[in-house]
Formats: structure tokens, sequence, C-alpha cells
């Protein structure tokens, strides 16, 4: 970074509007086609590539500019807690930890969904989310406890002083407010 001077942190509001944006932008046009490829397509393979290309959307673009497009259009960025420069791979995928577990175990349940005799039955979207709901893993503790870790892991910053998520402190980053 060419000025010592650092740049503030990111509000947990700053943050929560650029999840918000990513959402509406990425993740639920990905999860729309999951959706069709498992209700009407039934394709498996065409499910399980919208699972990877939603998991890889966050690390690969904070690795690359420190931003995803969220981050980006509020102007807040993913920089490295020592000097505010560049974050590397390892930083970026250890950031990841929490939804690398959210991505892990909906590979598993996807999987064990189309090998379920009742997935026969499922005939639309809706008849889809409501076998997913009744499944056996649809109730399962520990599945719901990993799709929480990354709201655990964000409220971290409530009592942290740099405004770190536990994914930062996992990461060694912190994120910040751009200049300008």
């Amino acid at each position: 970074m060419p000025d010592s001077t650092p740049l503030p942190y990111a509000t947990f509001v700053d943050r929560l509007i650029a999840r918000i944006i990513d959402v509406a932008i990425v993740t639920l046009p990905i999860t729309l086609v999951m959706l069709y490829a498992i209700a009407v397509l039934r394709s498996m393979p065409l499910a399980l590539l919208c699972v990877v290309a939603e998991a890889v959307y966050k690390p690969a673009f904070e690795i690359n500019s420190g931003q995803t497009i969220g981050k980006r259009l509020r102007k807040i960025k993913v920089v490295n807690q020592k000097d505010q420069g560049e974050i590397d791979a390892n930083q970026g995928l250890m950031r990841f930890l929490p939804w690398a577990a959210i991505a892990f175990t909906s590979v598993f349940i996807l999987i064990r969904h189309f090998q379920s005799p009742d997935f026969a039955d499922v005939d639309s979207i809706e008849a889809y989310l409501v076998f997913s709901r009744e499944h056996v893993l649809g109730e399962n503790i520990i599945i719901a406890i990993i799709n929480y870790l990354p709201l655990f892991s964000v409220m971290w910053i409530f009592s942290d002083p740099m405004r770190r998520a536990l994914h930062d402190r996992l990461g060694g980053t912190v994120v910040v407010k751009e200049e300008g």
C-alpha cells in the first residue's frame, strides 16, 4: 500500500449490504438454476456444477481483487491485516472455511437426495422443496449447525476492535473502506 495511513474498517452494515448484493446478483440466480436442474431437468451434474460455481465465487473474487461484486459496489475490500496489502490465496481460502463447510455439506445432501427412492416423485421445484424439507437430512442437527457457521463467524464483528469476523481472524485479514 503506497500510503502508510491505515484505511478505516468497514462497518457491519457495509458488509451486510455487500452480502445482500452478492446474494441478489450471484447466489439467487445460481440457486434458481440449481433448483431447475434438480427438479425439472433431474440433472445431478448440472446441480453439482451450480454448487461449485456458488462456492468458488467468494474466494476467487477475494483472492483476485479483494472484492466480490457486492464489496466493489460498497467500496469495501478484504486486505491483509498486517499491512492492508493484497491477500494471498491461503488467506482467501482460510476466510472461506465457513462457506466451504456448507458447500461440502450441500454436495453430500444433493447426492443423497438423488439416491433417495422418494426422489422419483419430485416433479417440480415446489415438490423438491417439500421433499428436501421432509428428507431425513432436512432435520439433521449437524447439518443445521454447519449451515449457521457463517453467521456465527460474522457475530465476532461486534466484539472485535478491528471489526473482524472469525473468518477474518482465521485468514489474517480485515475488511476496510476504500479511499475515495
